[in-house]
């Protein structure tokens, strides 16, 4: 990756990724509405775009377990950000299905996402439903071993 590269924007990272070029949509509108209703955002401004990625990829990946979103975020230092966010039941069960999702999240960014993997902050998990995941399980600390964090329904962004 060049240098120049590190610092390139969501929009440009998500319009140069092959199978994504025409995915990307202002603000959270690449989000299906009833997510979109799962998170808020203080400063609409800061919301860059937003990407479908389960959509985008289904015809090119369509038996992989593929993530629900990607967002664009613009941090306060003005730098742009990928939050990547999937919508799932959070039971005990969705936890591993989460994190086949994100095994293929993270393989899939770095063989053929190199600028979003750049500008990768975080993987949040939003619940569907009710968070039938206790504090102290076994699988909350797998989750946190991977990176994920489940937010529970709503997600402020």
């Amino acid at each position: 990756m060049r240098r120049d590269d590190a610092t390139v924007g969501f929009e440009d990272a998500v319009r140069r990724t092959s199978g994504l070029d025409h995915a990307y949509q202002t603000g959270l509108q690449a989000v299906s509405h009833r997510d979109r209703g799962r998170m808020e955002c203080q400063r609409p401004s800061d919301l860059v775009g937003s990407v479908h990625l389960d959509r985008a990829l289904q015809k090119s990946h369509p038996n992989d377990p593929r993530w629900d979103y990607g967002i664009g975020l613009r941090r306060p230092s003005g730098r742009e950000v990928a939050l990547w966010v999937e919508v799932h039941p959070a039971t005990a069960h969705g936890v591993k299905e989460v994190c086949a999702k994100h095994a293929w999240l993270r393989n899939w960014l770095s063989s053929s996402a190199p600028l979003l993997d750049a500008i990768t902050d975080s993987y949040l998990w939003i619940a569907s439903g009710k968070v039938d995941i206790p504090p102290d399980a076994p699988q909350r600390r797998r989750l946190a071993s991977q990176g994920i964090r489940l937010v529970g329904r709503k997600l402020q962004l």
